[in-house]
């Protein structure tokens, strides 16, 4: 089945990608503060650090403001690769907390550059949405430039140009060999419309210093009030390896339906001569 005009919307581990440095259209400049010198050096090695590949494990959880409800919580694997035009990603969940007990999961989320692709078993259905288009020259994982940014090799600029950033003190929870960044989006930035703050915590030390180790969002409601928090931890982090880019692909398995959402078409510009009589 196809659709054409169904809404787009950030499913699964998009969301929780896009909460790890998100925002969604153009900033409005801003100037920019003196900044703290540790802050500036932090991020600093965030936008150095050389990602050309990424594997990890990786936990997930959606708590929520108000409601008393168990969190959501899941375990799986995230495949990252640099790629020309833009990066690629699979994030492959295979287990969920329930009831306190791990519960086996099948739950697949897929950019190739093109399409996001959504796989769930328990109802058997695979979503594929067109996200952009071939001679699109943005890239989604920009901040500014799109809803997918993913928190690796982001640019130190538009960090400062979206949010104001400030350093936390540490804390006994907090990862090992770890700092501790807020980013507040600046008053009148599409991130401020969705999320009153997000939390870095990147790596200071050794072979994944620069990498952001933990990231935590509070999102906001239709009212502006904080309504759920998202957390997702890297563990086993496995950098620069490389690894085959036909992970990429995820094909109808037998027995499931599918879903085609397609980008609207472009309309032709004023003037321009139609094909309709």
């Amino acid at each position: 089945m196809e659709a054409h005009n169904k809404p787009r919307r950030a499913a699964g581990i998009i969301a929780v990608l896009a909460a790890c440095v998100a925002a969604q259209g153009q900033s409005k400049p801003a100037e920019t503060p003196k900044l703290d010198p540790l802050v500036d050096k932090i991020l600093t090695r965030l936008e150095a650090r050389q990602v050309n590949d990424l594997r990890a494990k990786l936990r997930w959880e959606l708590t929520y403001a108000v409601e008393e409800d168990e969190p959501d919580i899941k375990f799986g694997e995230i495949w990252y690769k640099q790629d020309k035009p833009v990066a690629k990603f699979l994030v492959h969940f295979k287990e969920k907390i329930v009831g306190n007990r791990k519960r086996e999961l099948d739950e697949k989320h897929m950019f190739d550059g093109y399409w996001y692709v959504e796989l769930q078993a328990r109802t058997k259905i695979i979503t594929r949405r067109e996200i952009r288009r071939s001679d699109d020259p943005g890239n989604p994982y920009k901040i500014g430039e799109g809803p997918f940014p993913l928190p690796f090799g982001q640019k130190k600029a538009d960090i400062l140009r979206e949010f104001e950033v400030t350093r936390v003190p540490r804390a006994d929870n907090d990862p090992p060999a770890t700092d501790h960044l807020k980013l507040a989006p600046r008053e009148g930035t599409r991130t401020g419309e969705t999320y009153k703050v997000l939390d870095f915590w990147v790596a200071n030390q050794g072979a994944h210093a620069g990498l952001p180790i933990k990231v935590r969002t509070a999102k906001k409601d239709g009212t502006g009030k904080v309504n759920s928090y998202i957390t997702i931890t890297f563990e086993d982090i496995q950098l620069n390896t490389g690894f085959s880019g036909s992970i990429f692909k995820i094909k109808k398995p037998p027995g499931y339906e599918e879903d085609v959402e397609r980008l609207d078409p472009i309309p032709p510009p004023p003037g321009a001569a139609s094909d309709e009589p």
